[in-house]
């Protein structure tokens, strides 16, 4: 065999090592692009199952958050309603209290049987004698119909 053929077969052998070597480059750096690939997407979908978890975890947390403040809430309401019902009824009490009191003190004011209200002046009238009713100042009590300007009693 010429030397030209020889030299022809060593560079096409060496042209076919090349392409060959070219080849399993490619090769191996495909399985290896495909290998990261496959990492990657079984990383993002961990994470997303691990992000979709917390999301929900999360949501439960909010919830029962919700759930416990709308109760405190509705206890808050219900404490604040029995206590305006108290203070609704002690304020019933204090204006009866009140109203007796004024009722009591208007007595105060009340000509009895035995007075009468003769010329703006309490009279007082025992058996057949008349004498005009005096006030803490000495002076007589003056009247307006069956009712004196200060107590009488």
């Amino acid at each position: 065999m010429p030397l030209s053929w020889k030299i022809g077969a060593a560079v096409a052998g060496l042209v076919v090592a090349v392409f060959a070597w070219n080849g399993l480059s490619q090769y191996f750096a495909a399985r290896q692009a495909d290998e990261i690939t496959r990492d990657s997407a079984r990383t993002a979908m961990r994470e997303a199952q691990q992000a979709k978890a917390q999301a929900q975890q999360y949501q439960a947390q909010l919830a029962a958050d919700l759930k416990q403040q709308r109760e405190d809430l509705s206890n808050t309401y219900q404490q604040v309603d029995e206590q305006a019902r108290q203070y609704q009824a002690a304020q019933v009490i204090r204006a009866n209290r009140q109203q007796q009191e004024d009722l009591r003190v208007q007595a105060t004011y009340r000509l009895d049987g035995n007075q009468q209200c003769e010329g703006g002046i309490v009279i007082n009238h025992s058996g057949s004698s008349f004498t005009q009713v005096i006030g803490n100042d000495g002076q007589p009590i003056p009247c307006k119909g069956d009712t004196a300007a200060e107590p009488l009693r």
